[in-house]
């Protein structure tokens, strides 16, 4: 099924973000990825994405930057993390007003919850 939607990877892991790029490519997704010197604001004026997704292991304060950009730019939020707890991880991305957070990382967890934020309508 090909979507015509760009996705921008934001994750502390190279090996992670591969991983994450090859499941959205498989979905006939377009992906893109943050270079390594670039602020989260340039990567989404460059890549112009559909749906932005954050590792929470990125930190406190560029989670915290990328929402913002991904609310201004009025794109869709999606977070994940393999490294907070349940708890944790729901009450960081409840504080940024994301649409989905997947915890652990599975590939079927992933897929759906992109599939489901990609259908939802971002709040105003």
């Amino acid at each position: 099924m090909l979507h015509h939607t760009t996705v921008l990877v934001m994750a502390k892991d190279r090996f992670v973000a591969a991983l994450l790029g090859a499941l959205i490519e498989l979905s006939g997704r377009s992906v893109a990825f943050r270079e390594d010197d670039e602020t989260s604001d340039a990567a989404v004026r460059r890549t112009r994405p559909d749906l932005v997704i954050c590792d929470c292991a990125l930190g406190l304060s560029t989670c915290t930057e990328i929402a913002a950009v991904a609310r201004l730019a009025g794109v869709k939020l999606l977070m994940f993390s393999a490294s907070h707890t349940d708890r944790e991880a729901r009450d960081i991305a409840g504080l940024y007003g994301v649409q989905s957070f997947v915890l652990p990382v599975k590939p079927r967890d992933f897929m759906e919850s992109l599939d489901r934020v990609m259908e939802t309508t971002i709040p105003t």
